[in-house]
């Protein structure tokens, strides 16, 4: 059950850090909630390419007002396509706590995926994506993995 978070919490008005200039971030007017939207957070495995691709991405946004404790839901959402014989992975940090999705039976899906950040003493929340695409060094199969929304509304659990 989450814990409800405090009517002053809010983000900051930008971003303190980012990995990457491939991103909008779109703050709500009464800044507890942001979309950031990607337009090229993707690991591509291409047949003849390295058996192993990788991609990260990451930001920090300040939290303002916020108490130890407190749960704010953040959603993480795209795109697995991959063939037999490759495999795709994303791991979702925000600050110490993760969420790793792991696609083994859809080839081609959408998904979306829920952390929901419990409050520490940080003063930021720190996000973090890691994606993977991999196969066996002597296989011709592609894979393609992409995140296209981090999410997340502090007003709604």
């Amino acid at each position: 059950m989450l814990q409800a978070v405090t009517s002053d919490t809010t983000f900051g008005l930008a971003p303190t850090f980012n990995t990457d200039t491939g991103f909008t971030l779109a703050l709500s007017p009464d800044k507890k909630a942001f979309t950031a939207t990607f337009s090229g957070l993707e690991a591509i495995l291409e047949a003849k390419s390295t058996p192993i691709v990788t991609r990260t991405f990451a930001f920090a946004i300040p939290l303002v007002d916020t108490k130890p404790g407190d749960e704010i839901p953040f959603f993480v959402q795209g795109t697995a396509e991959f063939e037999n014989g490759a495999n795709v992975h994303m791991v979702f940090t925000v600050n110490d706590q993760s969420t790793t999705a792991y696609f083994p039976v859809q080839p081609k899906e959408a998904f979306l995926h829920r952390l929901d950040y419990k409050v520490t003493d940080a003063k930021e929340a720190r996000v973090t994506v890691l994606l993977l695409a991999s196969r066996d060094s002597k296989a011709d199969v592609e894979a393609y993995l992409n995140v296209s929304t981090i999410d997340t509304d502090i007003a709604k659990h």
